[in-house]
């Protein structure tokens, strides 16, 4: 079994003071939106904070839904 002793779970308020600029509702908004991993108990979302250091040194890339070189892209109906 792992050991778990070691990881700290931050709430929204707890991690939006531990970083500078990012406010509680952005980093609500990004838990709903599923772009910070995160884990629901009850009404709250918790973070891990080593997910959340390593989340802000290299945040995933957003792929985007327009299309490539001025191309159409099809749209299914």
């Amino acid at each position: 079994m792992a050991d778990l002793s070691g990881i700290q779970m931050l709430t929204i308020n707890e991690a939006a003071k531990r970083v500078p600029g990012l406010t509680k509702y952005r980093i609500r908004e990004m838990c709903i939106k599923g772009e910070l991993p995160c884990v629901k108990a009850g009404r709250k979302y918790l973070i891990c904070e080593q997910v959340l250091a390593q989340f802000l040194i290299a945040p995933p890339t957003v792929q985007s839904d327009m299309p490539e070189d001025g191309k159409l892209r099809k749209i299914n109906q």
